[in-house]
C-alpha cells in the first residue's frame, strides 16, 4: 500500500484521482469507537461529506472517507480488554476520571451548539453488527475491534491508527502492530527515505490524512480568498497591535466554531500563519494547505517540519509581515 503511494521520482507525483482509481477495487472500512472524543459523530455509513461535517474537533483522516470511499462505522466500546487501550490517552493525566470520560458518549456534544443532534452512543452499533466480510481493508482508530473478530477474518488487511501517538500502545506499535493487526499508521510525515526506528509494518501517515479533493468534495469552494488564518496558540500570543497590522492583508481569523465554520474560514483565507505554540503536531497546517492556504511560519513550532519550504519559513512576526508583503506584490 505504501510502496504504491510513494512516487519513484518526484518529477512525477500521482494525482489524487489516480490514487483513488487504484483503490477503487478495494472495499475499505473506517471504524471509530463512540467513546473517542474527536472525529465523526453520525450514524454508520453516512455519506462521506455529511460524515466529515459532523466531526467533533478536526477534519482528521477524512481522506479515507472522501478519497478512498471507506465506509464509516461508529461502534460501541466492546468489552474485550484490548478495546480499552484508549484509556491510555486520557488516563495519562492522573486527574482524569475515566468513568466520567466514558459517560460523555451519552451526552449531546457541546450541548448541540455546533449542530450535533444526538449523543455519540445513540448513533453507534455493536461491533459484531459490522458486515466484516464485505471489506478488504479496515482502518481502526485505536483498537476498536476485538481480537476475536480480527482472527475470524484473516483475509482483511487490519490497520491500526492510534488516536494519540504518545500512548504506550501507540509507541510500541511503531515497531510491531498490536496483536492481530497487519499495519500501523504512524501519525508522522514521510520526511526521510528510511526511518530506522520504525518497523517494517509501519506506514508514515499523518492524522490529517487528506487531499484537496477531500475538501472540494465536502465544502463549497470560496471564489475569492483574502486574509489570514492564524494558528490558535499563535493568535493568543500576538498583541492587539500585531493583529491589527495583519489586517492590511484582509480579515484576520483564528480557529473557532464547528468544523464546517473552521473549514469556511480556511477556504476563505489566503495565508496560514504559525509562529508560536511549540510543540505542535501540525494537523492544523495540513488542513490549511489542503484547503488551499499558503502556510508560512517558524518550523521550530512543529514536531513535523517537512511541509515548509525555504520561501515559506519566517523566524518572527516582523519577518512574516515582510514575507506576506512580498507574496502580495507577486501573487
Amino acid at each position: 500500500m505504501e510502496v504504491e503511494a510513494i512516487p519513484s521520482s518526484f518529477d512525477y507525483i500521482p494525482s489524487s484521482s489516480k490514487i483513488r482509481s487504484e483503490w477503487s477495487s478495494l472495499k475499505c472500512g473506517f471504524i471509530k469507537q463512540c467513546i473517542y472524543n474527536d472525529l465523526y459523530c453520525c450514524p454508520s455509513r453516512t455519506p462521506a461529506p455529511d460524515a466529515v461535517r459532523t466531526s467533533l474537533l478536526r477534519t482528521g483522516p477524512m481522506g479515507f472517507l472522501a478519497d478512498l470511499g471507506a465506509d464509516f462505522w461508529h461502534v460501541h466500546e466492546d468489552s474485550a480488554l484490548e478495546c480499552r487501550t484508549w484509556e491510555e490517552g486520557p488516563g495519562s493525566n492522573p486527574n482524569t476520571d475515566l468513568e466520567e470520560f466514558r459517560s460523555r458518549q451519552h451526552k449531546l456534544p457541546y450541548d448541540g451548539k455546533l449542530g450535533h443532534f444526538c449523543p455519540p452512543a445513540e448513533l453507534s452499533v455493536e461491533v459484531d453488527k459490522v458486515p466484516w466480510k464485505e471489506y478488504d481493508v479496515v482502518v481502526s482508530m485505536d483498537i476498536a475491534i476485538p481480537l476475536r473478530i480480527i482472527r475470524n477474518y484473516p483475509k482483511i488487511l487490519w490497520v491500526y491508527f492510534p488516536a494519540d501517538p504518545g500512548t504506550p500502545t501507540s509507541k510500541s506499535s511503531r515497531k510491531t502492530p498490536p496483536t492481530g493487526f497487519d499495519v500501523t499508521l504512524s501519525h508522522m510525515h514521510r520526511r526521510f527515505p528510511v526511518r530506522p526506528n520504525l518497523g517494517s509494518r509501519t506506514i508514515e501517515c499523518p492524522y490529517s490524512f487528506q487531499t484537496p479533493f477531500s475538501w472540494k468534495s465536502t465544502w463549497a469552494q470560496s471564489p475569492k480568498r483574502n486574509g489570514i488564518m492564524v494558528e490558535g496558540k499563535t493568535y493568543g500570543k500576538l498583541t492587539t497591535d500585531q493583529l491589527a497590522s495583519l489586517s492590511r492583508f484582509g480579515p484576520v481569523r483564528r480557529p473557532q466554531g464547528s468544523v464546517s465554520e473552521m473549514a469556511h474560514d480556511l477556504l476563505s483565507s489566503r495565508y496560514y500563519l504559525s509562529l508560536y505554540g511549540h510543540p505542535l503536531t501540525g494537523n492544523g497546517q495540513i488542513e490549511a494547505i489542503m484547503a488551499g492556504c499558503l502556510s508560512i511560519g517558524d518550523p521550530e513550532t512543529y514536531v513535523q517540519r517537512s511541509l515548509y519550504t525555504p520561501i515559506t519559513v519566517v523566524p518572527d512576526f516582523t519577518s512574516s509581515l515582510q514575507r506576506i508583503e512580498e507574496f502580495e506584490r507577486s501573487p
